[in-house]
């Protein structure tokens, strides 16, 4: 069967009508930005699969947050689609009762271990002094990789290799080569380090899920701020940090409080379905009245036929 062209996709969508349409690949693998690029419907918006703008002046909207939309305009070229709240939803679908285990993973390893889930191309010799930088201010602590990537020995020898140039031996890291079943993994966190300056999304959500508070750096970008608007929409905005040195400092200070990781760690996926990171009726209110205020502000346009 033979796959449809972009320009036959662009007259199937404008001839059904549609009055916005919404992309959610970005620039990634795979994306038909191509479709798009025909303007098959008056309004069009990028959303949730690429935190950057996509590039092609054909798409009018991003879809952001008051978190995540940048403070500078110049950051995008679309013009921000902002919903009032949080930009997802945590829902059923995604998110099951995956078990979390009794106490904390300190009590369980006999030190406080440190760690991520995030992409390695989120990487940069920056993050890893910034990330040493926390562990020589909690003494003993640890750091967990748990990526597919973790089974390579040149993975684990290069992160080992990046530590070590700040004085951390590579005894205190610690790899967990894993696809596709990792959440289970996230017992053995006791606090996950966000990266930077390309941040979480998906990984800060998980954590959250699984009662493992993360850190983050908040930069001026949108792909600087997925963790702020997660953490944010979740109650956990002081987690949140505008400098290398006051993330270091609530790193350490959280390192320090066992009683409010305990109360996270089995409290926080009870209380996430009341915020708006996690109450799925309120977010499809808000969409909806953003797409309602966004058509009345826009107007009526009228269709012309595809280029």
């Amino acid at each position: 069967m033979l796959q449809a062209t972009d320009r036959e996709i662009a007259q199937r969508i404008h001839d059904d009508g549609i009055d916005i349409l919404f992309e959610l690949g970005g620039s990634t693998r795979y994306n038909r930005l191509d479709v798009l690029a025909y303007k098959p419907a008056p309004l069009q918006v990028s959303w949730l699969g690429y935190p950057h703008s996509a590039g092609i002046e054909a798409i009018d909207h991003i879809l952001v947050d008051p978190y995540i939309n940048p403070p500078d305009p110049a950051l995008l070229i679309e013009k921000p689609f902002i919903v009032p709240e949080s930009w997802v939803v945590m829902g059923k679908l995604g998110f099951r009762d995956i078990p979390i285990e009794p106490g904390i993973p300190q009590d369980r390893a006999g030190a406080l271990t440190f760690g991520t889930m995030n992409n390695p191309y989120k990487y940069t010799p920056e993050l890893f002094r910034l990330w040493a930088d926390v562990m020589h201010r909690v003494p003993q602590s640890r750091f967990l990789f748990v990526r597919p990537e973790a089974g390579a020995v040149s993975f684990r020898r290069n992160i080992c290799a990046e530590f070590a140039r700040h004085g951390i031996a590579a005894g205190r890291i610690d790899f967990e080569s894993v696809r596709g079943r990792h959440m289970p993994h996230y017992n053995r966190i006791d606090i996950a380090l966000d990266t930077a300056p390309h941040t979480g999304g998906t990984t800060t959500c998980e954590a959250l899920w699984m009662g493992v508070p993360t850190v983050s750096l908040v930069g001026p970008a949108f792909f600087e701020r997925l963790s702020y608007s997660n953490l944010s929409n979740a109650g956990l905005g002081d987690l949140c940090a505008s400098s290398r040195e006051q993330y270091v400092a609530k790193a350490a200070e959280l390192a320090d409080d066992r009683t409010r990781r305990a109360e996270l760690r089995h409290g926080l996926r009870a209380s996430i379905p009341s915020t708006p990171l996690g109450d799925a009726e309120r977010w499809v209110r808000n969409f909806e009245a953003t797409i309602a205020r966004t058509m009345a502000e826009t107007g009526a346009r009228a269709r012309a036929t595809p280029a």
